[in-house]
């Protein structure tokens, strides 16, 4: 769907071979979207020589977990410019219209004022609040994200909100140099994809965001970013890692040093298999005089209980089946001798030949047949199940007439 949108205005190719400079200076964008290989030195260098000379925009598209779950070192080129996409991921805690806590609807995450009044403009979906700030109206699909860690000189244009995990994150970083080079970091490649695409906001800020990296006369002043609210970057604890060690009591840390590491709390003895306590309790038996024997297996009782048989006092009444439906049978049909559905079938045929109607009093070669083999069916001179045609039909006639003569003569 985003091809269909791009070929319109402008035209898309697909590069497989080696990054050079002489490749991309006639190229006006150059997406990144997803690496999964690492970027040799001198590729950095032709990215950097398109970006800062050749005035080119780039637009980097990656994912949840960031750079160690795709496997690259895009960061590396990134960081120069400011921008930085971490290894974590977004989720809502709550629901809200979509399922998964990935899939992020984002409110108020619009943070540059110059983006998010052109986007009010629009006929896009907008959710009334009676906030102070109308950039709370405008609602995004974020799925299967990551955030970001902008600085100078990189500014930003989206980030996770008040609402979604982690809080006022970044998610949209943007640096230009002023002279036509510019960089588009973006922590979710799936923003775009035809599924969410299909979101009239998620439409309004692709076709937005390409005319401000087509080179359209889109330009950003400080107080576009001067009211962005952001949090800093908290890693929150592993509860999958924590659930599954045993916690130490509090009271047996008072009065001891707290080590840094507090995973080192935790006694991870309680996890084997020792008899080094056996000695210990078989001197308990002594000691409570109970005599000490092997422990046994105790055959389990089952005991089902059952309703107490009782005599019918009056005999069963089964239920008989319904009638049969004869509605939907033809009785003269089914109950009438074959003398007579022989007739009826022969009138019909010669009502046909008596017609007035030109086309109807000769009777083409399907109705003939039919008509033999439906007096075949009633005479039984064939079987039911047996599909024969008619002549083979009038030749089992021909030879059972042809058998009665010699009794005829006589």
């Amino acid at each position: 769907m985003m091809h269909r949108k791009l070929k319109v205005n402008w035209n898309v190719e697909q590069n497989d071979a080696e990054l050079r400079k002489e490749r991309l200076a006639r190229v006006k964008i150059f997406v990144i979207a997803g690496p999964q290989d690492r970027f040799t030195e001198d590729e950095f260098e032709v990215l950097k020589h398109y970006v800062e000379v050749q005035g080119g925009s780039l637009v980097v598209l990656l994912g949840e977990g960031g750079e160690p779950e795709f496997n690259t070192n895009v960061n590396f080129f990134l960081e120069q410019y400011g921008i930085y996409i971490n290894g974590d991921t977004v989720v809502r805690p709550h629901y809200y219209k979509n399922f998964h806590p990935k899939e992020c609807i984002v409110g108020g995450g619009v943070v540059c004022e110059s983006m998010w009044r052109h986007l009010l403009k629009l006929d896009i979906e907008k959710v009334d609040f009676d906030f102070s700030d109308e950039k709370y109206k405008i609602h995004f699909q974020y799925p299967y994200g990551a955030t970001l860690n902008v600085s100078e000189p990189a500014n930003v244009l989206l980030t996770t909100g008040p609402v979604v995990y982690p809080f006022n994150r970044p998610l949209v970083g943007y640096f230009t140099n002023g002279k036509g080079g510019k960089i588009l970091a973006v922590g979710s490649g799936y923003i775009w994809h035809d599924k969410y695409l299909q979101d009239k906001t998620n439409d309004a800020m692709f076709e937005y965001l390409i005319k401000l990296l087509g080179g359209d006369e889109i330009t950003y002043s400080h107080l576009d970013f001067n009211d962005v609210e952001l949090s800093d970057n908290k890693h929150f604890t592993d509860i999958g890692f924590l659930a599954d060690m045993p916690k130490a009591c509090l009271i047996d840390s008072i009065g001891t040093d707290m080590p840094t590491d507090f995973k080192q709390m935790f006694d991870m003895r309680l996890y084997g298999l020792s008899n080094r306590l056996l000695k210990d309790v078989m001197d308990t038996y002594e000691q409570l005089h109970v005599k000490y024997e092997p422990l046994k297996i105790i055959k389990p009782q089952f005991e089902i209980p059952l309703p107490n048989v009782q005599l019918a006092t009056f005999p069963p009444i089964f239920s008989e089946p319904s009638a049969p439906p004869l509605e939907l049978y033809d009785l003269d049909e089914t109950f009438s001798g074959a003398r007579s559905q022989l007739a009826h079938m022969t009138g019909q045929v010669l009502q046909a030949l008596q017609s007035k109607e030109p086309q109807r009093r000769a009777l083409n070669h399907r109705e003939l047949e039919n008509y033999i083999k439906e007096c075949a069916r009633i005479t039984a001179i064939v079987d039911e199940r047996q599909d024969m045609a008619a002549r083979e039909i009038l030749n089992i006639v021909a030879r059972q007439i042809i058998s009665y003569r010699p009794y005829a003569e006589d």
